[in-house]
């Protein structure tokens, strides 16, 4: 298709402009909106997402990760020689910023997860190549001739770190609070924090990560001040995966230790077996 659409189609549909990229030394690295820093930077440790490249209005780029945001950049910040897409898009993206252009990268992380038949889909992936379709990008690959996909490239895995896209969790949390595991949580995942834990969380209606202490990957969900009258915060969004992992981990009425890890980070303690 000739006509591309633009930036804005991507924020229509739930994309977020989350940081630009910067060169570092001979590699590249990427810094945060500065406003939404602490809300986007866990964001980049969560599983299964989509990304763009754009410059100004214009959609450069559209991939998918399997993994974490902040693993799949690595190897665009710092290609190895074999990743053909790798080295094509840190060419390009270098080429923008040597002409005093900003490319920004924008992402979409689900929430919520759609299911068939009992089947968890993968949203992000499902997308995929509806967007590539619609959208055109210049900077992905073509085959006879066709706009492809990132998955439809060889890859090999990545396993450098970028110097500038730190997610790394702190030793420390800022507070903890309880969970009581009566049956509306410990069936629905519902989680309230509660009044002073709330003080150390961040504004209605953002996103926050939820991290658990054995290693299950990290889920995004959505921090509501509305819900409850006094203003407290409760976490809405992905309730059903953690419902499962209470289940795994506990028994009804048991106490589950949450530590705030920063405004829209937290991590839930399993239980030492």
């Amino acid at each position: 298709m000739d006509e591309r659409l633009d930036v804005e189609s991507l924020y229509s549909i739930g994309f977020k402009i989350a940081a630009r990229w910067v060169v570092s030394g001979d590699y590249l690295s990427y810094d945060f909106e500065p406003s939404k820093a602490n809300e986007l930077k866990p964001l980049f440790g969560i599983d299964n997402a989509l990304y763009s490249f754009c410059r100004g209005s214009e959609v450069l780029y559209i991939g998918k990760t399997a993994r974490s945001l902040a693993k799949r950049f690595t190897g665009y910040c710092k290609p190895g020689q074999s990743q053909a897409t790798n080295k094509r898009c840190h060419m390009k993206i270098k080429d923008c910023i040597a002409k005093g252009e900003t490319v920004s990268i924008l992402v979409f992380t689900p929430i919520d997860l759609l299911q068939y038949a009992g089947f968890k889909l993968n949203l992000a992936a499902a997308l995929e190549d509806a967007l590539i379709n619609r959208f055109n990008p210049p900077w992905n690959g073509k085959s006879q001739g066709h706009t492809i996909t990132e998955s439809a490239e060889i890859e090999t895995d990545v396993t450098s770190k970028p110097e500038a896209a730190e997610t790394t969790i702190p030793s420390e949390a800022m507070v903890s609070f309880s969970i009581k595991l009566q049956n509306t949580y410990y069936r629905q995942g519902i989680i309230n924090p509660g009044t002073e834990a709330s003080k150390f969380l961040g504004a209605h209606d953002e996103m926050l990560v939820v991290n658990f202490s054995d290693g299950t990957p990290p889920i995004q969900t959505r921090i509501d001040r509305k819900a409850n009258a006094n203003g407290a915060v409760r976490l809405l969004g992905n309730n059903k995966s953690i419902a499962d992992w209470f289940n795994r981990r506990f028994q009804l009425d048991d106490d589950v230790t949450a530590r705030v890890l920063g405004p829209n980070e937290i991590e839930l303690v399993g239980r030492v077996t």
